[in-house]
């Protein structure tokens, strides 16, 4: 009676792990693209200020700088989430992060 349970539960065991395996979607990998300060600074070109020339990820925020009046200066916010989105056409953005120590952006890409 014993063998007849473990043979009943093991093939239990088996047909759940089968509808498992069958049912579960392909995980995507992500990686990690960083975006230099120039490439970042297109993006605050086109959408932030003509006169942008870097754009910094920040503590959470993608500023973006240029010269007004012969000074480098602070010109904006732009969307970090939407830079990548420019950068990485096609593709579904995950997240964002900072690169230290020079503060570039990190585009968490799906693929």
């Amino acid at each position: 009676m014993p063998g007849r349970v473990l043979t009943l539960l093991s093939g239990a065991v088996l047909a759940a792990s089968a509808v498992l395996t069958v049912a579960a979607p392909a995980q995507a990998a992500v990686v990690e693209r960083g975006e230099s300060p120039i490439t970042t600074g297109e993006y605050c070109i086109a959408r932030i200020d003509s006169r942008s020339v870097v754009g910094l990820y920040e503590r959470g925020s993608l500023n973006c700088y240029g010269y007004v009046g012969g000074r480098f200066a602070y010109l904006g916010t732009g969307n970090a989430y939407d830079a990548c989105r420019s950068s990485n056409p096609g593709r579904v953005i995950v997240g964002v992060k900072e690169g230290l120590p020079s503060h570039y952006l990190i585009c968490l890409v799906e693929v």
